[in-house]
Order: structure tokens, then C-alpha cells, then sequence
């Protein structure tokens, strides 16, 4: 579970290696930046934030886009630069956690509802979406799309059209939790197991024993999110 100590240490990690790339001169002004993906799985974050961070840094001159050449450090004060670009990456650092905080309020109460109503040929798809997720992990695929689908359908399973309405309505906000640059083994590999959890709590038809399960997987991968400090979180 993040904690406020586990966020400040965040915001000065990014701050403390953007401030260390700028004065090894690995960043200077008039560089170029590196690309956005390489920029997320460096300070741990969606590469949506990425983009969303420069933008703001744009806004206050600190960096400049070159259309058709990339995103350039200003002639400014680089060591402005490090500490404006950490204060962007701890702002939307704190974003993720409010979507996680979201998720949490809801989807275990989903999952409650869902193991009181659920049909055999739903926990059949559910095991059909858990094969996919599994073959896609050991080839080496991405694996995010069955991790949405899997949690559309324990919301569908509801057979409420209110809640799968309100899913679907939030799937842009929270694929961010969910995107490429935030996978990793450490992740897609937990989220596996816990998947067969909350599975099984579903099949015994256990709404408490699927609502902690639902729980812990987002607990699970909240954390592993949230105390990455290089690409593997």
C-alpha cells in the first residue's frame, strides 16, 4: 500500500536523477529529450503522464517542442528544469494513486456483487480470458487487454447495466493504471495468480471471500507500481 513517506520518496527520486542528468551533463539545454517510453519506465509512470508533464513544462518554457524534430531542454536554468519536471512527474504520480483509490472503492464491491449472480457460461468466459492471459504471458504479448477484459466481465456478471455502463464510461480513466509502461513481469505475474483468486472465490459463489480477493489483487498492484524505482515495478 503506498503511504505518504512511500510518495515523498518518489518525488525525490525523480527529482534527485533528473538533477543528477543534469549535472553529469547527460541532459543540457538545447538537448533533446529521450522518448516518452523511455521517460515512463525511467520515473515509473504512464506514459500518458509523460506526455501530460511536458506539455506543463512546455507551458512554462522549460522545455521546446520542434514539430517533426522532438521535445528539446530551453536555454534556461537547467537545474529549474529538474526540480519544475520532478514537481510534473509527483503530481501525476499522485493522479495514479486517486485512480487506484478509485478502483478500490468500487471494483471490490463489484466482485462482491458479481460472485452472488454470476452464471456458469460467465465463469467460463472468465477462465477462457485467464488462458488467453496466461498464453500471451509466457509468449511474451502484452496481456493488459485480458486484464481489462477480465474485470469488464466480473462487472457485466452483475447483471447490473448502471455498473457496466460506469465501467465502460471510466475505461479511459482507468486504462492509465493500466498502460503498457506500467507492465512488467513482477506485475503481469501477480496479477495472474490473483485473477485465479478472485476466480475462484466467484466460482464458490462467496461474495466476502470474492471482495478481499478483488481487494488484495489491487493492493498487489498498486504496490508493485508505486514502489518501482527503475522499469520493473
Amino acid at each position: 500500500m503506498t503511504t505518504s513517506i512511500q510518495q515523498k520518496r518518489t518525488y525525490e527520486e525523480i527529482t534527485t536523477r533528473l538533477q543528477t542528468m543534469v549535472q553529469n551533463d547527460d541532459l543540457k539545454p538545447g538537448d533533446r529529450l529521450p522518448p516518452e517510453r523511455q521517460l515512463a519506465i525511467l520515473f515509473g509512470v504512464s506514459r500518458n503522464s509523460v506526455r501530460e508533464a511536458i506539455k506543463s513544462l512546455e507551458q512554462h518554457g522549460m522545455l521546446v517542442s520542434r514539430p517533426g524534430a522532438g521535445t528539446f531542454i530551453a536555454e534556461n536554468n537547467p537545474a529549474s528544469l529538474a526540480s519544475a519536471m520532478g514537481d510534473a512527474f509527483a503530481r501525476e504520480r499522485h493522479r495514479l494513486d486517486d485512480i487506484f483509490e478509485l478502483r478500490l472503492l468500487l471494483e471490490p464491491q463489484i466482485a462482491h456483487l458479481a460472485a452472488q449472480r454470476i452464471k456458469q457460461h460467465e465463469l467460463a468466459e472468465l477462465q477462457d480470458l485467464i488462458h488467453a492471459y496466461k498464453k500471451n504471458l509466457g509468449d511474451g504479448l502484452p496481456v493488459f487487454f485480458f486484464d481489462q477484459a477480465f474485470h469488464d466481465a466480473i462487472a457485466a456478471a452483475t447483471g447490473n447495466q448502471s455498473i457496466i455502463l460506469l465501467m465502460e464510461q471510466m475505461h479511459d480513466l482507468l486504462r492509465e493504471s493500466r498502460d503498457e509502461a506500467l507492465q512488467s513481469p513482477a506485475r503481469n505475474a501477480k496479477s495472474l495468480e490473483d485473477h485465479h483468486a478472485i476466480l475462484a472465490a466467484l466460482n464458490s459463489h462467496d461474495p466476502e471471500r470474492a471482495r478481499e480477493a478483488m481487494t488484495e489483487h489491487l493492493k498487489h498492484t498498486r504496490e508493485i507500481v508505486f514502489t518501482s524505482t527503475t522499469g520493473e515495478k
